[in-house]
């Protein structure tokens, strides 16, 4: 992140270096980082994604929270409000500074609780993986153990898994004849073992069918599904695939259905017309 006012440097001092790096701790919830950036939390938007006090949006790295009107999803708020809303924070930020919407993508830290962390091994967030992540076995970990407890999205009425739709992006910019790979549907693996995506498939109201013939996901990995043509392949660790067809999504409403290779419906995601930044 490079906006707002650094922090004063707590590390200034050789001996105080010192002692930081040799710090150590086995706790996947304190992990302070050495250079960060200070800031108070103004809005919380939902489980995953802040503004603060300058106005600066702040998606958290390396989780997913249910997403408004989906089960979990006012749990997930309530408790990423009662983290950071109204609290000095500090974001360290990944490989990739901001996302598609221009929000900042960090790791966020209260004190010496890693949020992003807290709201994985609570069951109100999952693993999500894009490019690299700091904490991959620690937060899958995590995620298992929140599995076992049943906790929050793992409860009866949760996920179901192994495969979750985390969004729909239906209105491409421009006219979406002429950019209909700016239409996606994103998938990720929410299970903690690795699933072959041959023969799952997405449809949407109009019938329009793209079943998966190949392809690996790792746990916390996703898969993007674009309408338009191209050549499959690997970027940045997600799998792009591409429907051929489009554009396909509807962009004043409709429902995404994703389906096993037994015909068992397992996930729906629902366009409301005038989309979210919901990834």
């Amino acid at each position: 992140m490079r906006r707002g006012k650094p922090t004063a440097n707590l590390f200034a001092f050789s001996p105080l270096r010192l002692f930081a790096i040799l710090v150590f701790t086995f706790s996947p919830f304190a992990l302070f980082p050495l250079s960060s950036l200070a800031a108070t939390v103004a809005v919380v938007f939902d489980g995953d994604t802040i503004q603060l006090a300058d106005g600066t949006r702040v998606r958290y790295l390396g989780v997913n929270a249910p997403e408004h009107g989906q089960p979990f999803a006012e749990e997930a708020k309530r408790y990423n409000k009662r983290l950071v809303l109204g609290k000095d924070v500090r974001l360290k930020t990944g490989e990739q500074e901001r996302d598609a919407y221009h929000r900042v993508l960090a790791y966020v830290y209260v004190g010496d609780v890693l949020v992003n962390a807290r709201l994985i091994a609570e069951g109100l967030g999952h693993l999500f993986v894009i490019g690299s992540l700091d904490h991959y076995n620690e937060w899958l970990q995590l995620q298992r153990d929140a599995r076992a407890q049943h906790k929050g999205m793992w409860r009866t009425g949760g996920v179901p898994g192994p495969l979750k739709i985390t969004t729909v992006h239906a209105d491409a910019a421009g006219d979406d004849r002429r950019n209909p790979n700016g239409e996606y549907v994103r998938i990720c693996n929410v299970g903690d073992r690795p699933v072959a995506l041959h023969g799952f498939s997405i449809q949407d109201t109009g019938h329009h069918r793209y079943v998966f013939s190949t392809g690996t996901l790792e746990p916390g990995y996703t898969a993007l599904l674009l309408s338009g043509r191209g050549h499959d392949r690997t970027q940045r660790g997600q799998l792009l695939f591409y429907w051929g067809s489009g554009p396909i999504w509807n962009n004043d409403g409709d429902t995404a259905s994703l389906v096993d290779p037994n015909g068992k419906l397992i996930d729906t995601f629902r366009v409301q017309g005038q989309e979210r930044e919901n990834e």
